[in-house]
């Protein structure tokens, strides 16, 4: 088999060792703790490793996690600056490393955004997202939010239909999503009235998930939304009630996609007895909960978080199921303007950011 395919730098090969004589990338890049400080740069492209794969990108979402590191809020000083930022990535393959089939390029992928060692107990039970040496994509080593990004041949799942790229680029919130609402159904039966706090991607997907699936839902949102994502929401036929407002009394089924303190108070003194809470938003700070109500109420408080391949496939069978209705959930920024991307993620003002290479 040839060595080397046509690549994308003017009927350049793309060796299959990596790439040679090539420039810069433009990469978002998280520069150091401090709050914000993060940049649009020209970085090197990724030097390949053994069993690692070369990809162009074709599109990347922003995640909430992005926002964080961003911020340097809480529970983000892990983080090792500099750091090019974007986890939900999807791209094309152009070069593969010493151990890894030439097969794979030309193939449109997803990277699986947090894995782990593949040894230890968790790793072997089919949780490799938990392991204690997970690592993640765009925070734990350079991401996707460039033009090019390497990773693992291990850690991709094949993207080959024919859907659009920044539709593509939701596989890793809709998968998390699921991940969420399939714990949340283990829990709970069809006759259980559910709301999901948070009306950012997440809450989004899973409410409409769980529609979908055939439960009553309720989205929960805070006043800011009424400016962008709850209309959205109403307009996909979703209910939904703003913080403050009177919540059904018969909630048996709560997902908590907000990371909002508030939110997850609320849900500890709103549930039914017997209910159960899925808690899949991170918090910038440690929230109080109120333990005594939950012995007392006998309420399964649950987390959910990341997802495994499994979950990803799933997510993709579940876009081309609905790919205009995923599709309107993205709003394209250029790469070029990443920062005002971030800010705009942070604020709400779009539900579902992507940045283009």
């Amino acid at each position: 088999m040839n060595s080397a395919v046509a690549g994308p730098f003017s009927g350049q090969a793309v060796p299959r060792a990596g790439l040679r004589n090539v420039g810069p990338m433009r990469a978002l890049t998280k520069l150091s703790p401090a709050p914000e400080d993060v940049q649009v740069l020209q970085r090197s492209v990724p030097k390949l490793r053994d069993g690692e794969l070369l990809v162009r990108t074709l599109a990347c979402g922003l995640c909430g996690s992005d926002v964080h590191a961003w911020r340097q809020d809480n529970g983000y000083e892990w983080v090792q600056a500099p750091v090019t930022l974007g986890h939900e990535v999807v791209g094309r393959v152009v070069a593969s490393g010493p151990g890894v089939s030439e097969d794979w390029i030309g193939r449109r992928v997803v990277p699986i955004a947090i894995d782990g060692c593949g040894d230890c107990e968790l790793c072997r039970r089919g949780t490799r997202q938990l392991c204690r040496d997970r690592s993640v994509l765009g925070l734990s080593f350079d991401g996707g939010a460039a033009e090019y990004f390497s990773i693992p041949a291990h850690r991709v799942v094949p993207a080959d239909g024919g859907l659009p790229a920044e539709t593509l680029a939701l596989t890793e919130p809709l998968s998390v999503a699921l991940r969420a609402v399939t714990r949340l159904e283990q829990a709970v039966d069809k006759e259980t009235r559910i709301i999901v706090s948070g009306p950012g991607p997440i809450g989004l997907m899973a409410a409409l998930l769980l529609k979908d699936h055939g439960y009553s839902v309720v989205l929960l949102g805070a006043l800011r939304d009424e400016d962008q994502r709850l209309p959205f929401a109403r307009r996909l036929g979703l209910e939904t009630l703003l913080v403050g407002q009177t919540l059904p009394t018969n909630t048996g089924g709560w997902l908590e996609a907000s990371g909002a303190a508030p939110a997850l108070a609320s849900a500890i003194s709103s549930i039914l007895p017997g209910g159960t809470i899925v808690v899949a938003g991170l918090f910038p700070s440690v929230p109080g909960v109120d333990v005594n109500v939950l012995a007392r109420n006998e309420i399964k408080l649950l987390g959910s978080y990341g997802s495994v391949a499994q979950d990803y496939r799933d997510a993709l069978k579940a876009l081309e199921a609905e790919p205009d209705r995923w599709r309107s959930l993205v709003t394209t920024i250029p790469l070029s303007d990443g920062t005002r991307a971030l800010r705009t993620a942070a604020d709400a003002a779009a539900v579902k950011v992507v940045l283009i290479p």
